[in-house]
């Protein structure tokens, strides 16, 4: 708790001291008030909008016109019993200067073990330095196809332990997202949709292990051109299938399909490391009793997915290089877009 005599700092994430502040943008102050009742936001004195809880932040549309803004948060604490306040003020077009209105989405997934902010990293176009205008802690509306092996090595309780997992991995789904399952053995089953409350491990009791391995089959059954995470969940090698490792690869590859694999075990197969390799997926070992723990890490790894946006400030036409790197530590970036086509 902050000594009677301490003021509260408030620190402004977004815009920063000197930014230019262009169509929508968030606001947003950090403060390490004690027990704060809400943040007001004002831009040149008039109120722009109220956040009640973190993290502080509002939207705010400054239009098209590029002019000197005033931007100030005041934060409410203690059951309104103490007020303290942060302002910055953003930069107008100067007479050289040359308006840009470019705004790149930058998909990007980090490992960080607090909510990454634009402070966290630094974005390079073209090798130059941007300035980042929002990092969003989001990802687009998904399909997740859940690719269960039932093959005769999946009995003692792996089958069972599965759909458990997948059960309780359903109530990390975002809103917008869909999900099927596909069951496959020496032969691939029509993928059915799921949803919460499924109660896959009740609705499938007569499913019992059987038969061979068509993992390839499986595998390249779910391509799909929408944004798809094949999560894929077996214990062993490939004994029936009928595509051969590159066809299965290609049919995957190609489109927006990201494989994931867990392995009950330690069978790794070439085909799942190299589908996860070339898709931006990720290949895990488990066993019947740690595969629930190693789905959830699977599907939080997925829900770090952020969108970092900056404002370019390139005019040249063509390819457009991109480079995500943190700014501090503690961050660490696993993949981002490399780059962008501009017309």
């Amino acid at each position: 708790m902050l000594a009677a005599n301490l003021q509260a700092a408030v620190t402004f994430v977004s815009p920063q001291q000197g930014a230019q502040a262009i169509g929508p943008l968030l606001l947003e102050v950090t403060t390490d008030a004690p027990r704060v009742d809400r943040v007001d936001f004002f831009v040149d004195g008039t109120l722009a909008g109220v956040a009640r809880t973190a993290p502080y932040r509002v939207a705010h549309d400054f239009g098209m016109t590029l002019a000197t803004r005033t931007i100030t948060a005041k934060v409410w604490s203690d059951g309104y019993k103490h007020t303290e306040s942060a302002s910055i003020t953003t930069a107008a077009l100067t007479a050289n200067e040359s308006i840009y209105v470019d705004l790149v989405e930058v998909p990007v997934r980090a490992r960080t073990s607090r909510r990454l902010t634009a402070k966290d990293l630094r974005v390079e176009e073209n090798g130059v330095a941007q300035i980042i205008r929002d990092v969003r802690a989001e990802r687009p509306a998904a399909h997740f196809a859940f690719v269960v092996d039932r093959s005769l090595s999946m009995g003692d309780g792996k089958l069972t332990a599965t759909l458990a997992a997948i059960d309780a991995a359903l109530q990390q789904l975002r809103a917008g997202d869909s999900a099927s399952l596909v069951l496959f053995h020496h032969n691939v089953a029509k993928a059915r949709p799921i949803a919460r409350g499924a109660n896959l491990v009740a609705a499938l009791r007569d499913v019992v292990p059987s038969g061979g391995t068509s993992l390839r089959d499986a595998v390249a059954s779910i391509a799909s051109p929408e944004r798809t995470y094949a999560i894929v969940i077996t214990d062993g090698g490939d004994r029936t299938s009928e595509l051969d490792e590159e066809t299965a690869l290609r049919k995957i590859s190609g489109t927006k399909t990201i494989a994931h694999a867990i392995i009950l075990g330690t069978s790794h197969t070439r085909f799942l490391d190299a589908a996860a390799t070339n898709t931006g997926g990720t290949v895990t070992s488990a066993s019947r009793e740690t595969v629930g723990s190693a789905l959830r890490g699977v599907l939080d790894d997925i829900n770090s997915r952020y969108t970092v946006v900056y404002q370019s400030n390139s005019t040249k036409r063509g390819w457009r290089t991109i480079r995500v790197t943190p700014a501090r530590g503690g961050v660490t970036i696993v993949n981002a877009r490399k780059g962008y086509f501009a017309e």
